[in-house]
Parts: C-alpha cells; structure tokens; sequence
C-alpha cells in the first residue's frame, strides 16, 4: 500500500444518497415556496454545509421559517434512506481488501453517517471512534480541519493518509490539508481536472491509486 490510512468522505462516496438527499432537500424547498429543479438543489447543494441551505432559504423568502426545517429534513431523510438508500457499487470488495487503517470524515452530523452507514451494511467496516463529522469541530469543508483532525485522531500523519472524495468542496479541502486525493466520479465531471484533482469513474480501477508499482 502506498499509504497508511485511507479516508472516505460519505455521502456520494460510501453511499449512494446524493440525489436521495437532494431530491429531499427540493421538495422541501418547493413545500415552502421556492421554486427550485432537483437539478439545481444538486448543483447549488452538493457537497456543502447545511448552513449553506438555510442561508438560502433566508435570502429567498426574507424571513426564518416557523417549523426547524433541518430537524424536519433529518427524519424524513432517515425514513427515506431506510428504504431506498444503497452503498456505492464496489465500495464493499475494496473495504474487504484493505489492510490499512481506514476511516470516514464527512460535513454530515453523526446521526446521519450512523444511519447511512447502518442500513447499507457498511457501519460493520468502522469503528466508531474511526467516524468523523465536521459538527464534531465546528468546521466545515472546504476548509481542511475536519481531514488533519481524522489524521490526527487516527495517529497518521497527513502525508501518509488518501482522501477518497465526490465534491469539489471536499476536494479543496484535501488540497488545503496537503493530503493526497482522488475523486470518485463516475460520470467524469470536467470541473475536477480544471480544479487539478485526480479522478476515478468505478471502484474497480481505484488499485492503481492505493498499490504502488511494484507491487
């Protein structure tokens, strides 16, 4: 292995909740009477903080909702990834093969990660201790604290750590840290080979980023 710890954001990168929480988040909007596509929730949202919604709420109607829309969000996504939620293809295979520390760090809050990571069999692959949310710190990609604080917790130095992620924001926020990245994207998104990062469309091609030469 080329490095001593591996550390997956997660949604979009362990498990498939991209567009099930974006198509939420739309709805949502729409319920209280902003008019947004699913399309543009995806490309405005994704990747961000939660903040980065309410802001926008606030901007479009001018005022603060009468009812806690993240609280409200929260337990209608966790019914909804109950149902539907899925674990990216080929994350599993590579979870079993790996013989490095691995942990995820992601802008999501605990509950979240521990529901996703839960229903899509995938909590069995970390330990508690090895799961990281921005709220824990209070420090949100794209800044890097979140990933120096997960090497830091994990004893590995960043130069020894990868980060796998699907967002630009979590990109930089690699970048920003010093830690090597790739980008999983399956559909081969330009916007991360113009901001300069690495990317990989399937699960199966991603040995020749973690397994030196000449092994």
């Amino acid at each position: 292995m080329k490095y001593d710890l591996i550390i997956f954001d997660c949604d979009g990168t362990l498990v498939d909740s991209e567009h099930l929480s974006n198509h939420l988040i739309a709805t949502m909007l729409r319920e209280v009477g902003i008019n947004i596509s699913d399309e543009a929730s995806i490309e405005k949202f994704k990747g961000g903080s939660f903040n980065d919604i309410l802001n926008f709420i606030e901007q479009q109607l001018n005022h603060k909702l009468e009812f806690n829309f993240e609280e409200s969000f929260r337990q209608r996504s966790k019914i909804l990834f109950e149902a539907e939620l899925q674990a990216i293809e080929g994350v599993i295979p590579l979870l079993k093969k790996l013989n490095v520390a691995k942990c995820v760090a992601s802008n999501g809050p605990q509950r979240k990660m521990r529901t996703t990571l839960e229903v899509t069999g995938l909590m069995s692959y970390f330990d508690k201790t090895e799961i990281f949310s921005a709220y824990d710190i209070q420090v949100w990609k794209p800044k890097p604290d979140l990933f120096l604080y997960a090497c830091e917790k994990m004893g590995v130095a960043p130069s020894k750590a990868l980060v796998i992620e699907d967002t630009i924001t979590g990109g930089l926020a690699a970048q920003n840290a010093g830690i090597d990245l790739i980008i999983y994207s399956p559909e081969n998104d330009e916007e991360f080979s113009k901001a300069g990062m690495e990317t990989f469309s399937d699960y199966k091609e991603i040995d020749n980023f973690l397994f030196s030469s000449n092994t």
